[in-house]
């Protein structure tokens, strides 16, 4: 009697008990996050950094989800994983990070979602065995006091860890830093050239061209001066505002094509400005060489076999693949190839001798090497086997410390400037950061194809700007994967291996499954 009535006393407090526990177990989870996530590369949880920027705020964010309900796949995965991620964000936040999901359509909030700048796109869906078009809403706003943020068309998973990191950070940033890109010495166009990188670094940064004027210094206001290409040499003035900018404590990238190419004559000649000798008192020193690696991009060729014209798919050792990085610096960290046509490489021997530190960032491959003048670059020309005799080149580096100034004797005296308006020139720098690529090809827009190269021209630029944490979260995203090079030997054995390693492993099962058989009948 009394076992059936505890029977009945655990039967009558079990569920309530166990719904009290899944209770407690959610209003836990507000507060308290975990994760097993199993990839390399922890893509699916937050990394450090965006668990740091989520505990920093102090002020509350809104976020607004403006998501059709009814998306078709793929993007009905993309929703679920936004979702998963603004939860985390929330956890880590300790509730400063709200949000809210909005159906624009059946709320009757188009209005407001395209007000915001959220466009409805129009997707493929398939509904009673058609193919139809389908408006939906894709996108988030974020609000913190005054300001707002937005992502207008969430289409894929890919860097949207990156890109809401971004956001918040530009939302709850008064004060933009800003990046410089200077002009008038044939340098790639900010708006013309450089399109993808502008748009891309607009997320995070003021971006403005720069245009010198004698008498008058590079603004006080600009963190980091990007230097992309230049053809032209550089003026003394320029020079001497560009000198005291680093003096300053401004940051610098050079971006410069050391030898000039001509792709429609397939030439290239050995550029003659002024700018090594200006570049020289800051340990920066280009070869007059290119770089040759077997590691390298493929392009696409017309070729003819007698009448049939056709399109081939060949390795073109002028554009070296990066694919060995510097793991102790942020720059190139994480990433995996990166894509330079017709790179000098780097000289790091002059930066010692005065004093700075040069670090290279990436090398070529053990199969590489340089060739200098004269230049044949047709893909249809092979390249000396003995070129590819020199590894390791430095095709990028960052040069740091205390920088010299190359004008001493304070500003030139020849350039029709009333020098006494001029503040005090500084000759030595406090610590600073330079970033040198004998390349600008790989930051154009069509270089900029390539998120790997798009992904390492950002870093740059938060390197220099120190603004390192979202480095972590970029990089980290960039998921090329490419196969390790093996000799011929080892090819032919996976090969053997692939085509008689099956049959045998069954002969040899089916002898073992025969012998047992028949030990089994003897006993």
């Amino acid at each position: 009697m009394q076992k059936s009535l505890r029977k009945g006393l655990w039967s009558l407090t079990a569920v309530p008990l166990l719904i009290g526990v899944v209770v407690a177990v959610n209003l836990l989870g507000l507060f308290f996050f975990t994760r097993y996530d199993l990839t390399d590369a922890k893509l699916y949880s937050l990394s450090e950094a965006s668990k740091g920027l989520a505990e920093s705020l102090d002020d509350p964010v809104i976020v607004k989800m403006y998501f059709t309900e009814e998306l078709p796949s793929p993007y009905n995965a993309n929703a679920r994983y936004l979702k998963d991620q603004l939860y985390e964000y929330r956890a880590y936040s300790g509730g400063q990070l709200r949000f809210e999901f909005i159906d624009p359509i059946k709320t009757d909030r188009e209005q407001e979602a395209m007000g915001l700048g959220i466009p409805p796109i129009q997707v493929q869906v398939i509904e009673k065995d058609k193919i139809e078009l389908k408006k939906v809403y894709m996108g988030l706003a974020f609000f913190y006091e005054d300001r707002q943020e937005i992502i207008p068309v969430v289409q894929s998973t890919r860097n949207l860890e990156y890109e809401i990191s971004s956001a918040i950070r530009k939302v709850t940033t008064e004060i933009l830093p800003t990046v410089g890109f200077l002009s008038g010495h044939g340098e790639s166009g900010l708006h013309t050239d450089l399109q993808t990188g502008r748009q891309a670094l607009e997320q995070l940064y003021r971006v403005r061209t720069v245009t010198l004027t004698p008498g008058r210094l590079i603004d006080p206001d600009i963190t980091t001066l990007v230097i992309p290409g230049p053809t032209d040499s550089i003026g003394v003035w320029d020079q001497y505002a560009v000198d005291q900018f680093l003096m300053h404590g401004g940051r610098l990238a050079i971006l410069y094509d050391q030898v000039a190419t001509e792709l429609q004559e397939q030439t290239a000649f050995d550029r003659v400005t002024n700018w090594p000798e200006f570049l020289a008192p800051y340990g920066i020193r280009f070869q007059p060489a290119l770089v040759v690696d077997r590691t390298c991009a493929r392009i696409s060729v017309l070729q003819q076999q007698g009448f049939i014209r056709f399109q081939n798919y060949i390795e073109y050792p002028y554009m070296p693949r990066a694919q060995l990085f510097n793991e102790d610096n942020l720059i190139g960290k994480d990433l995996e190839a990166v894509d330079f046509p017709f790179v000098s490489p780097l000289d790091s021997t002059l930066a010692d001798s005065l004093g700075l530190m040069l670090e290279p960032i990436c090398w070529s491959s053990e199969n590489s090497g340089m060739i200098r003048a004269p230049y044949t670059i047709s893909p249809m020309t092979e390249v000396d086997p003995a070129s590819f005799m020199q590894p390791h080149q430095i095709l990028a580096a960052a040069v740091t410390g205390r920088f010299t100034s190359a004008f001493p004797d304070g500003p030139p005296a020849d350039t029709g400037v009333d020098l006494a308006t001029l503040p005090e020139t500084i000759t030595l720098s406090v610590p600073g950061r330079v970033v040198a690529i004998g390349d600008a090809g790989f930051a154009v827009d069509q270089g900029m194809r390539s998120p790997s190269n798009r992904t390492f021209f950002m870093n740059i630029v938060d390197w220099l700007t120190q603004d390192e944490s979202l480095i972590t979260i970029r990089s980290r995203e960039v998921t090329t994967r490419p196969l390790k090079e093996i000799s011929d030997r080892q090819r032919q054995m996976v090969k053997y291996a692939n085509v008689f390693g099956p049959p045998v492993l069954v002969v040899l099962l089916g002898v073992w499954r025969w012998q047992s058989r028949r030990r089994a009948k003897r006993s």
